[in-house]
């Protein structure tokens, strides 16, 4: 049992270098993998937050109304 726990721990040790390494032969340097998870992160927040903005924006629309 552990040798399969250590041959697991050192295969995820070794999965991100060996995964750039792949990337990169295929074409895709670092700084464009970071621009590519930048970009994604991005999309993500805005996805996530536009939402939320825009439930806050009609509470307060509503609370606005209220009050007149």
């Amino acid at each position: 049992m552990a040798q399969q726990l250590n041959i697991t721990t050192e295969a995820a040790k070794a999965a991100p270098p060996a995964i750039v390494a792949l990337l990169h032969a295929g074409g895709m340097t670092p700084s464009d993998w970071v621009t590519v998870l930048t970009l994604a992160y991005l999309g993500l927040q805005i996805g996530l937050l536009v939402p939320k903005y825009w439930r806050q924006f009609q509470d307060w629309r509503d609370k606005r109304r209220e009050n007149r």
